[in-house]
């Protein structure tokens, strides 16, 4: 990492287990609300690593469901709440990757579609803010992932040169808003429909521990 002096991570599915968590949440709604039953497999295909936008503006257009964006970021929001988002797992690997760029002594930042509370929920949870110098979340910004204007926001707090900078990513979305902002995009993931998606990643990984040893691989 010689010549890298900054990553920066996106949370959902990169850094924390949270897929299924919102899954979970959202499938209940669909079923009850409006009739419609998805599985797992159809959540990762369609909704996972998405905006609520994206996401509502899917079910209109491809489900030819009527929803409303308000009325889901209510109906959402209320079953987090409930649902207890410190439950959400860290991905395996994720704390021995950060103590190892943390380690390198470069700079980490967060990148995410998620709003702050979010972060400092499921984060605070695993004591793990502490690693990070920024975030750049939803409210900070007026156009999410795949809209390279998070990273670019990113780029400005850290002031260094975008060749000095690594992001790792595990979706389509978030490696078209990294690599659209000019930056280097590692994307991890297990998942066979999103890695059909990522041809357009630098490297595409399968886990946290092969990140960790690509980043310490790079000079």
């Amino acid at each position: 990492m010689n010549n890298i002096n900054a990553v920066l991570f996106d949370l959902d599915g990169t850094l924390i287990d949270s897929e299924y968590f919102y899954f979970s949440n959202w499938a209940p709604i669909l079923e009850n609300d409006y009739g419609l039953k998805i599985d797992f497999d159809e959540w990762i295909s369609n909704f996972a690593g998405h905006t609520l936008s994206h996401n509502v503006k899917m079910l209109n257009e491809e489900y030819k469901l009527q929803v409303d964006e308000e009325d889901m970021w209510f109906a959402t929001r209320s079953r987090y709440a409930k649902a207890n988002m410190k439950n959400i797992r860290l991905m395996p690997h994720a704390k021995e990757l950060l103590d190892a760029v943390k380690d390198a002594g470069k700079t980490i930042g967060l990148v995410t579609s998620s709003y702050q509370t979010t972060v400092d929920t499921v984060l605070g949870e695993h004591n793990l803010l502490k690693y990070f110098e920024f975030f750049v979340t939803r409210e900070q910004v007026e156009n999410p992932k795949p809209n390279p204007e998070p990273y670019l926001l990113a780029v400005n707090k850290l002031s260094i040169p975008k060749e000095e900078i690594v992001v790792v990513e595990d979706t389509s979305t978030g490696c078209t808003a990294a690599k659209t902002a000019g930056l280097y995009c590692i994307a991890v993931t297990k998942q066979e429909v999103e890695k059909s998606r990522l041809t357009h990643a630098d490297e595409l990984l399968n886990d946290l521990a092969e990140v960790k040893k690509s980043l310490l691989s790079l000079n």
